[in-house]
């Protein structure tokens, strides 16, 4: 089965911070496959949600054996976040989920090859989300906004990826950061439904106070 990308990057697009955004964003599929990754990481980490079978976050197998840096500490396994596959529901299962906060959206130029933009609003309480689901062989999923059209898997499944918004209880604004920073969550440990990545603003302090 041919590849299928879909590319994209949260954005603010209206306001006094209007093309303030995130790293690009791709989500690909091969045969049975699905995998997540970043502009940002630099061919070093993915995403790899392997049918029903495996599905983790690890540094790429290649990366590894190239040995070039960043490189694990020695006996450690390429893949420190594994998951259990989600359920289906009525055919349908939320895989993955991207979460980015206000403070992760930087002054950088935009890519040309980002497809879509997810809309980023201004404000600090909110999370801006791109979920990507899978549904079972002739089931279409009923939720809205889509970035794309779907991509199809060897088995007849389906994958989607939509945008969506959630309320941040505790989020305060802050001054432009330097970078971002991702965490992977993992339902169980977190209070999430599906694993994903978790996206915020990184300050570098500069108290040099001892």
């Amino acid at each position: 089965m041919s590849r299928h990308r879909v590319r994209f990057a949260f954005e603010i697009t209206e306001g006094p911070n209007a093309g303030l955004r995130s790293s690009g964003w791709r989500v690909w599929t091969n045969n049975e496959d699905t995998y997540i990754t970043a502009s940002t990481f630099g061919q070093v980490w993915k995403g790899s949600l392997h049918g029903d079978v495996a599905w983790r976050w690890a540094m790429d197998k290649n990366h590894v054996q190239s040995g070039r840096a960043p490189t694990l500490p020695k006996g450690h396994d390429r893949a420190p976040w594994t998951w259990e596959p989600t359920p289906f529901v009525n055919g349908v299962r939320l895989a993955f989920a991207i979460a980015v906060t206000r403070g992760a959206m930087l002054d950088r130029p935009a890519d040309p090859k980002d497809q879509h933009r997810i809309v980023v609003e201004d404000r600090w309480d909110q999370l801006t989300l791109a979920k990507i689901w899978m549904t079972e062989p002739g089931v279409d999923l009923p939720i809205d906004p889509l970035l794309d059209q779907p991509m199809e898997l060897s088995s007849g499944r389906r994958v989607w990826i939509t945008a969506g918004w959630e309320e941040l209880s505790d989020g305060e604004p802050e001054p432009l950061c330097a970078g971002a920073i991702v965490e992977p969550y993992t339902p169980g440990v977190q209070d999430v439904r599906a694993p994903g990545l978790f996206v915020r603003g990184l300050r570098l302090s500069t108290d040099t106070a001892a």
